[in-house]
């Protein structure tokens, strides 16, 4: 929503873009504010995966503990990658 997505958009679809991979930071524990309504970061990722014209990865980081990365596409959510 807003000037970035419209932004992001016009420039997947002006460089014809195949791929569009998005870094998606995890929620603070520490912000009360995340479990009453997604960051508006998360809401944009989303966006992006559901509105861009090319296959849309957005990656974060697994714990520290655990290691991979999550990867969330149209059609899989945080999918566990060891890399």
């Amino acid at each position: 929503q807003g000037p970035k997505l419209g932004t992001i958009l016009s420039q997947v679809k002006k460089l014809e873009a195949s791929v569009l991979v998005l870094s998606q930071t995890k929620p603070s524990t520490l912000c009360w504010l995340s479990c009453l309504a997604r960051s508006n970061g998360e809401e944009l990722v989303e966006q992006c995966i559901n509105q861009a014209e090319c296959l849309t990865l957005a990656v974060r980081k697994q714990s520290k503990g655990v290691g991979g990365y999550l990867v969330s596409t149209r059609w899989q959510k945080n999918f566990w990658l060891l890399a």
